[in-house]
């Protein structure tokens, strides 16, 4: 199976050699084609290839039915979109409540946060190696812990999402387990899917991403109703060290929106796209200086502090809401914030130095102080809700 496995990709990469060959004679071709369905698309250009190519060409598709996602095109040609400036954060949010999780529960850290479609929370406890899940008012309503599904489990947590089922996904240093939604442990994904990844889901399958993988990065799909796990290939990145190592905001390297998935790259100022349409368009803020040169293997640890003195690292994705997706940049940057309007392909730039916890439905919710209680001890840390307010450039101001 193995041997079959290793073949199969080698005829996949075979594939995208030769339909970058290609690209030229398709590219005016490509431009009528519109996005219905992910798969569609990807057999719609296959088969175009097909079709304008000689009967080798047209044969060599015809295998590259079955390994479609293994690939993503190189040296696909981004437009690159400018931010149209720079946005005061109180201009852009406006704080309008504060999350008081129940001091009977003791809480180690809130290394991650995630919200159910009713308002639940769902914490992700490093110190306590728990997961605690409390209502809209923060009342808790249970934790649990991931060596229930293997007492020699355990391992370090990275983060925990409520699926659209109800279910709980967990990602930890030792594999990714789901759990039904009253906390039971229901079973550990296959291992073919990278230990610690970021992931999201979007039409009942995960995607997970795991940028520091060598040779080429990869994004795993898993389907939750067939248990099935399909594989894209990701581009090399033009940096591969530093991406290697500079795996960002634990959890948030990737973001699912009805319109797509995108995948973030330390080198990169915005999110990027898996499923390429006619016209990938990547957003870059005025502040962004970027890598010219990559770490060297010899002292990359005093690499990394002269590379982040040079150049612009991003280190989050998030989805503000179905239009708008957030990226996040490392603390020398002059922002921390790009916030891009995917509809008008416009974007602003803010920041705050506030910690992002989350971000979703149009509100940014982030770290904010312990909860001073009434008998004078110190409580949890709390969590500030900040509404978003959609900018229209048109006018310079926020739509209030």
């Amino acid at each position: 199976m193995s041997q079959n496995k290793t073949i199969g990709y080698a005829v996949a990469s075979a594939i995208c050699s030769v339909l970058s060959l290609a690209r030229p004679m398709l590219s005016a071709a490509r431009i009528a084609m519109k996005r219905k369905s992910t798969a569609l698309q990807g057999l719609q250009k296959i088969g175009l290839a097909c079709i304008v190519s000689k009967r080798a060409l047209r044969f060599t598709c015809i295998l590259g039915f079955v390994y479609i996602s293994a690939c993503q095109p190189e040296g696909v040609r981004q437009r690159v979109v400018s931010s149209s400036g720079f946005v005061e954060s109180e201009d852009l949010f406006t704080p309008v409540d504060t999350i008081r999780f129940d001091a009977s529960v003791v809480i180690g850290t809130i290394s991650f946060v995630d919200i159910s479609g009713n308002g639940d929370f769902l914490l992700t406890d490093v110190v306590m190696r728990a997961l605690h899940v409390f209502t809209a008012s923060g009342d808790h309503i249970r934790t649990f812990k991931v060596t229930q599904c293997n007492p020699e489990a355990g391992g370090i947590l990275f983060s925990a999402k409520f699926l659209e089922n109800g279910d709980m996904m967990v990602a930890t240093s030792q594999g990714v387990y789901t759990f039904n939604a009253d906390g039971s442990c229901k079973e550990r994904l296959p291992t073919e899917i990278p230990r610690s990844p970021s992931f999201c889901e979007r039409q009942d399958t995960v995607y997970f991403v795991s940028p520091s993988r060598r040779p080429r990065p990869t994004i795993h799909a898993y389907s939750i109703e067939s248990g099935a796990v399909r594989e894209y290939g990701l581009r090399v990145p033009q940096f591969p060290r530093t991406t290697g190592v500079k795996r960002g905001y634990r959890g948030r390297q990737i973001a699912c929106f009805e319109r797509g998935v995108f995948y973030r790259y330390a080198e990169g100022s915005d999110g990027e796209p898996l499923f390429l349409d006619d016209d990938p368009v990547v957003h870059r803020p005025m502040f962004y200086r970027p890598p010219k040169r990559d770490a060297t293997s010899e002292n990359i640890a005093g690499d990394l502090r002269d590379l982040e003195k040079e150049f612009t690292y991003s280190n989050g994705l998030f989805k503000l809401d179905d239009d708008h997706r957030l990226v996040t940049f490392e603390y020398l940057a002059e922002a921390r914030m790009n916030i891009v309007n995917m509809d008008t392909q416009t974007s602003v730039s803010t920041t705050t130095d506030r910690f992002i916890m989350l971000a979703t439905n149009g509100f940014l919710y982030v770290s904010g102080d312990n909860e001073l209680l009434s008998s004078g001890e110190i409580g949890n840390r709390t969590l500030e809700v900040w509404q978003f307010h959609p900018f229209d450039l048109s006018s310079t101001e926020p739509l209030k």
